[in-house]
């Protein structure tokens, strides 16, 4: 199992969109991909328009070439074989925080729908007598839904904790917040 990349250096590697678009990019890939395919992908991405000018692909080619691929090399993130680049396992976490995803590989957002949509599902499918919740109290897969989501929502807060107590403090001789160095 690959070691998580510690906050300080998960900061610096998501820190720069074109950095962030090329890791999901390559995440998402379903084979190797060369610098140039990825450069005008991102490149179409950052311009919304496909292709993008060809200014634009040099120049988001040259950056990743010389500066955010060897950045997330670096990290462990991505491996460059020949002339082809892809993603490593210790990816899939970073790239799971950077969408949000919560550990069931769906965003937390979805996580908390699903159980509002199951547990309403559960108090109708109750009240309407439908088949194997109609013996069932309408109180019951209330009480489910908010066990879950009790559960959800301290876990979620668990897995933020480190994150929250020490990641962000005020720079007193700045009126915006920094990173703090661990």
């Amino acid at each position: 199992m690959t070691q998580p990349l510690p906050d300080a250096d998960l900061w610096q590697v998501l820190s720069c969109e074109r950095r962030r678009l090329a890791l999901e990019y390559l995440y998402d890939a379903a084979a190797p991909t060369t610098l140039t395919a990825l450069a005008d992908s991102v490149a179409a991405v950052e311009t919304g328009t496909m292709p993008a000018p060809r200014a634009r692909r040099e120049s988001v080619s040259t950056s990743l070439r010389q500066t955010h691929l060897p950045t997330l090399e670096r990290h462990g993130l991505v491996r460059r074989e020949r002339d082809v680049y892809r993603t490593t396992a210790a990816a899939k976490p970073v790239v799971r925080h950077l969408r949000g995803a919560g550990p069931l590989g769906v965003s937390w957002l979805e996580l908390y729908r699903g159980v509002g949509i199951a547990g309403l599902c559960g108090v109708v499918g109750s009240l309407a007598e439908l088949p194997m919740l109609g013996g069932v109290d309408p109180l019951v897969p209330a009480v489910i839904a908010l066990g879950a989501y009790a559960g959800s929502s301290a876990y979620h807060s668990w897995t933020l904790r480190p994150r929250l107590a020490s990641a962000w403090t005020p720079d007193a001789s700045e009126e915006r917040w920094q990173p703090v160095e661990s």
